[in-house]
């Protein structure tokens, strides 16, 4: 084939794309949102305390981007608000044990028998300074400890806050610097470990339901497939290339409709003769020939534009039609050939893919096959697009004694050399695609 070009086409929804991020991190708030409820009641069914009530923020199903923005920003303010809620709960419980715990350390010691003093020695003068020294340790290490529990308490797993409490009073009654000290560490090390698994447990619930939504845009069969795979799965961190490659693939699906109308739109604009249908065709079956009527080209030659079934890739090819019987040496002329391969690489190629760069699809070119170097192809017979005069109703070739005028001059006898030029009438028509069709 000459003078044939390959490339590499794009399209992007700008609107679309932005309802799709919108659309996520909404998802990822709404699992934050549920998050935080968890917390709330997790506090207030251990430590009694007052009711914090969290909002869920809704957006309707078709709502645009500017609807989603809105939803997004008002869902953020909501889990601020009520994370800080949570904060000022909390901060206000790390000194005090558990209501059950409290319950059970007075019920235990109103079984137990009242001690009697015991009479001790006076304490000498080392082992005051010991016990100042213990109790100036013990006086930081709560202040540390608490400290610790305020800024870190409220991103702690809930299951968690009981025995902070416990480790808490713990420490309150330890006795030596070495208890004191061993005391804070180790609940320096619970609440690292709690946070870490809080931390864990919102961004794998934030991700899931992130890939979840985006996996609205794939098809119908990767979307059941994926959706269970993310579902199931501990972290779905490794799922989220496959779920991109699948909305991609759906993306490039649904735009093969887009950039074929593009190319219609592009073919009109350079005055090319294509009918409502060009559009459907391309984007079904994958290939349409298009012929330069109303152009400076010789009757017979076309253009075959190509979109490929499994990727982003675009083909316009110079084509000419079957050659009839008896008109072989006509058709051998390698001199016209030549001149309409470069009249078509030169004049008509950059021009159409400028016009379809304006209709919004980027095209970059991966190949191109300059003219001359091979004879321009023949389009099998039943491929050449069909031009009946039934798919132009505008137009009437007979007299009024019902004589046909088709290939008469209404202007007068024109000579063999002299060529008419036709106009462009946009309309329906086969293509000459009725074989491809039935397959």
């Amino acid at each position: 084939m000459s003078n044939s070009a390959a490339y590499g086409w794009s399209y992007v929804d700008v609107e679309a794309e932005r309802r799709r991020e919108l659309r996520a991190q909404l998802s990822q708030e709404v699992a934050r949102s549920r998050n935080l409820r968890g917390q709330a009641r997790s506090l207030r069914r251990v430590y009694r305390t007052a009711r914090i009530d969290a909002h869920a923020v809704t957006v309707p199903a078709g709502a645009d981007s500017a609807g989603l923005a809105a939803a997004l920003e008002a869902a953020r303010r909501e889990n601020d608000r009520v994370e800080a809620e949570l904060s000022r709960v909390a901060a206000g419980v790390w000194s005090v044990p558990p209501a059950r715990d409290t319950n059970r350390h007075a019920d235990a010691g109103a079984e137990r028998p009242a001690r009697r003093p015991v009479a001790r020695p006076a304490p000498d003068s080392a082992a005051r300074a010991v016990g100042e020294r213990a109790a100036r340790v013990r006086a930081a290490a709560l202040v540390e400890a608490e400290a610790l529990l305020r800024r870190d308490g409220p991103a702690c797993e809930p299951d968690d806050l009981p025995a902070f409490a416990r480790r808490l009073e713990a420490l309150r009654q330890a006795r030596g610097v070495e208890e004191t000290r061993t005391l804070l560490h180790d609940l320096g090390v619970l609440v690292h470990k709690s946070t870490q698994r809080r931390r864990d447990a919102v961004r794998l619930a934030g991700l899931r339901a992130a890939l979840l939504e985006r996996l609205q845009d794939a098809a119908p069969l990767d979307r059941e497939h994926l959706a269970a795979a993310v579902a199931d799965a501990p972290d779905p961190s490794h799922l989220a290339r496959e779920v991109d490659i699948a909305v991609a693939r759906a993306d490039a699906e649904r735009a093969r409709g887009t950039v074929a109308d593009a190319v219609m739109r592009a073919l009109r604009t350079r005055n090319y003769a294509v009918g409502d249908d060009f559009a459907d065709l391309l984007a079904e079956d994958g290939s349409v020939v298009v012929p330069f009527d109303g152009t400076e080209a010789p009757d017979g030659y076309g253009l075959r534009i190509a979109l490929a079934a499994d990727r982003a890739g675009l083909t316009t090819t110079l084509v000419r039609a079957p050659v009839p019987a008896g008109h072989e040496a006509a058709a051998d002329d390698a001199g016209t050939d030549q001149d309409v391969q470069r009249w078509f690489c030169d004049e008509q190629l950059p021009k159409l893919e400028e016009a379809v760069r304006e209709q919004g699809v980027d095209l970059a070119r991966t190949m191109v096959l300059p003219p001359g170097l091979r004879p321009t192809a023949t389009v099998p017979d039943g491929l050449w697009p069909d031009r009946a005069r039934s798919h132009d109703p505008g137009r009437d070739d007979t007299t009024a004694d019902g004589r046909s005028t088709e290939g008469q001059s209404t202007d007068g006898p024109t000579s063999p050399a002299r060529k008419r030029k036709k106009k462009p009438r946009p309309q329906s028509t086969s293509y000459g695609q009725e074989r491809q069709r039935g397959r």
